[in-house]
């Protein structure tokens, strides 16, 4: 029971952006899913390891001149499941 404590806890983050963003840039945004919707935004997903990360993307966002929609707080998932359980905690 211990090693479960010793596991890094991640925060799953859903961040919805105007237009298409193109898939190559999922690296530099911590390797987050890039999907295309079909009402012509985009949508980002996936853990970041903690709150820098995330200002981190949304300063990406901003440098790329990209409108972002929301963004949403989702359950924190430890490094072995990075899933969420529920649906969001918080939108932003």
């Amino acid at each position: 029971m211990a090693e479960e404590h010793n596991k890094p806890i991640h925060t799953i983050y859903q961040i919805k952006l105007k237009g298409h963003l193109d898939s190559k840039w999922s690296e530099w945004l911590y390797d987050m899913t890039i999907t295309h919707e079909n009402d012509g935004t985009t949508t980002l997903y996936g853990a970041l390891p903690d709150q820098a990360a995330l200002h981190n993307i949304l300063l990406k966002i901003r440098d790329l001149n990209l409108t972002l929609i929301e963004v949403h707080k989702m359950n924190n998932a430890n490094s072995d499941n990075l899933e969420p359980t529920d649906e969001p905690e918080n939108k932003i």
